[in-house]
């Protein structure tokens, strides 16, 4: 059945396209939910889930496992829904840290916090889109090496070089910035 329905699915045919939907939505809704612990945005998830799939239908393989293919992007829509959660969350920190807090510090401080949060910014911007991928992952998303390849379907060697080469061009890019990085990390602390 399941050949029939990515074969039926890829040449445009609609009901085989609602059975699918039907037959999947719920159980698909509750693995999304397992990821977000939200009923609401787990729903949203499933819904661009399919929605990728009606519109990609062309290139569907109806030799491989449609189940299998709707189940991995819900998954990756999850993992990529939290990512940006936890940047923006990571934003958030940097913005009341820069902006919030002004009246702690002073004038010059307040100018030297605004210009190396641009210059991360930058910095991390500059870093190629694989490097940039692993690093999110790894400092910001908090997986280890093995999750991250599995996420990205690379070897986790890969993931590995990925970080040494992100890690060796931000310091590169960010050198005039260490001792800055430093104080205001051990300021952080205490």
């Amino acid at each position: 059945m399941q050949d029939q329905l990515g074969q039926s699915i890829k040449y445009g045919d609609e009901r085989s396209f609602e059975l699918f939907f039907r037959l999947y939505y719920v159980r698909l809704c509750s693995f999304a939910n397992k990821f977000l612990n939200n009923p609401e945005e787990s729903k949203e998830i499933v819904q661009d889930a399919f929605t990728k799939i009606w519109e990609g239908r062309k290139e569907i393989n109806p030799e491989d496992s449609l189940k299998s293919y709707i189940f991995k992007i819900t998954q990756n829509l999850c993992l990529n829904k939290l990512k940006r959660e936890k940047v923006e969350s990571r934003f958030v920190e940097i913005y009341k840290l820069a902006y919030m807090d002004q009246y702690e510090l002073s004038a010059h401080e307040s100018l030297l916090n605004r210009e190396l949060e641009e210059e991360i910014t930058m910095a991390f911007m500059k870093l190629p889109a694989g490097c940039r991928k692993v690093f999110e992952l790894s400092r910001i998303g908090g997986h280890k090496y093995k999750e991250i390849a599995d996420i990205c379907h690379i070897s986790v060697k890969t993931v590995e070089a990925q970080m040494s080469k992100a890690l060796r061009l931000l310091r590169v890019e960010l050198s005039d910035y260490l001792p800055l990085l430093l104080i205001l990390s051990l300021w952080n602390f205490f």
